[in-house]
């Protein structure tokens, strides 16, 4: 079965920012006055400073002073104070001591000379900067010293060991992954858990077919990888080995590890399918349609399926304790052979959903199946269960495809008679 940025502010008209008032000033084209002397101001009757009254006389010109030593120049105002009450007049400049301008002259050379030496050093600077091109240095590592070795006599150490140590309870040994293998069981075995099917296979294509031993043969080998390529994936989910078989064609009986074949068969000794062209074609005279042919194969391959899982074991190994001719046996070995028929009908869905079998193909494999089982007019044991439910377990692995429902091991009893 499935937040917006605020547009800069705009200063208010008239605003000046950080601007000072600029002081008021003369107006413009009015006449400028001429500054008053005193002179000016005796003949208009005014001071100089606004007072009114009887004008005082200029005092006489100071007295010309002696000359100071160069070595202590001093610094000789050019006019004289004015008094508090009126301008006194200009006093005659006294000559400038000769030894502050030697100094001032020698410190201009001075500077101008230490200002040239700078000049020429910063541009042979550049010059050498401008032309010579970098050089790439390479670290240069000094040689180690020498060293001198003393020779001392070796000495030995035994080697140290260890004893394993043995793991304890609360240290569990890793498991590692077992390799597929059968697992002996009937009804619970793993491969009956619900959801495991034969999946849809294009993995051959069938060969012509015509019946006599080559036309069988080679329809037999055409059909192989199907098989072992829809049941890989079921036997491998539950961990159990999915090799390919064998297949032989043969005419007439055959020994095999588990006995002589009378007719078509599969040894699980072996793990050989066994295919008896003469039988099918001679004796039971299938016709020349592949379609009956094809249901003996997949219900063998169902056999073989059986032999890979340790079903078709444990199933011997039960039918030996009971008795295999006793009642409890052959009832054993009916449920082995329906099981296998249902397989068989599960690769007939497998092949058919796509277009390997066509419907008319698997139309007469269902038939063929109900043909098959044990006749009651032939005198045989009945191992194989009645025609009718074999080919009722063959369609319900063709119509369910589900190892579920082909678990014959929990059938009631009325359904593998």
């Amino acid at each position: 079965m499935t937040k917006p940025i605020a547009a800069p502010g705009h200063r208010p008209p008239g605003s000046s920012g950080y601007e000072q008032p600029m002081a008021a000033g003369p107006t413009p084209g009015a006449p400028r006055s001429r500054p008053s002397t005193p002179d000016a101001a005796a003949r208009s009757g005014h001071t100089p400073d606004g007072l009114t009254g009887q004008l005082r006389r200029p005092l006489p010109p100071p007295l010309p002073r002696a000359p100071e030593p160069t070595t202590a120049a001093r610094a000789v105002p050019r006019t004289a104070a004015a008094s508090s009450v009126g301008t006194a007049p200009a006093t005659a400049a006294q000559p400038r001591s000769p030894g502050l301008f030697a100094m001032v002259s020698l410190a201009v050379v001075g500077l101008a000379a230490v200002w040239f030496v700078g000049a020429l050093a910063n541009g042979a600077l550049s010059s050498s900067t401008q032309t010579a091109p970098p050089a790439r240095t390479t670290p240069e590592f000094a040689p180690p010293a020498p060293t001198t070795t003393i020779e001392t006599e070796p000495t030995t150490t035994a080697p140290e060991t260890t004893e394993p140590t043995e793991p304890t309870e609360s240290e569990p040994l890793p498991q590692q992954p077992s390799a597929p293998e059968p697992i002996y069981l009937l009804g619970d075995h793993p491969i009956n858990a619900d959801g495991l099917f034969a999946a849809d296979t294009t993995a051959c294509t069938l060969a012509p077919f015509s019946p006599d031993p080559a036309g069988q043969d080679a329809l037999y080998q055409s059909a192989m990888p199907c098989m072992v390529d829809a049941w890989r994936w079921a036997l491998e989910t539950t961990n159990l080995p999915s090799s390919e078989p064998e297949l032989i064609t043969v005419s007439g009986p055959v020994e095999t590890p588990c006995g002589t074949a009378q007719s078509s068969y599969y040894c699980s000794g072996n793990h050989t399918l066994y295919m008896s062209a003469s039988v099918h074609a001679e004796q039971e005279q299938l016709g020349d349609q592949p379609g009956p042919y094809l249901s003996v194969l997949f219900h063998e391959y169902g056999h073989h399926v059986q032999g890979l899982s340790g079903i078709m074991q444990a199933a011997w190994d039960q039918r030996y304790e009971v008795g295999p001719n006793s009642p409890a046996g052959l009832e054993i070995s009916r449920r082995l052979e329906l099981q296998a028929s249902c397989y068989g009908g599960m690769l007939l869905a497998a092949t058919t959903r796509t277009g390997v079998v066509d419907l008319d193909t698997m139309s007469m494999a269902l038939n063929d199946a109900r043909n098959r089982g044990d006749w009651p007019d032939r005198g045989l044991p009945p191992d194989h269960g009645a025609p009718e439910i074999n080919g009722g377990w063959m369609e319900q692995g063709y119509y369910e495809n589900n190892t579920r429902q082909c678990n014959t091991w929990l059938a009631e009893p009325s359904a593998v008679r």
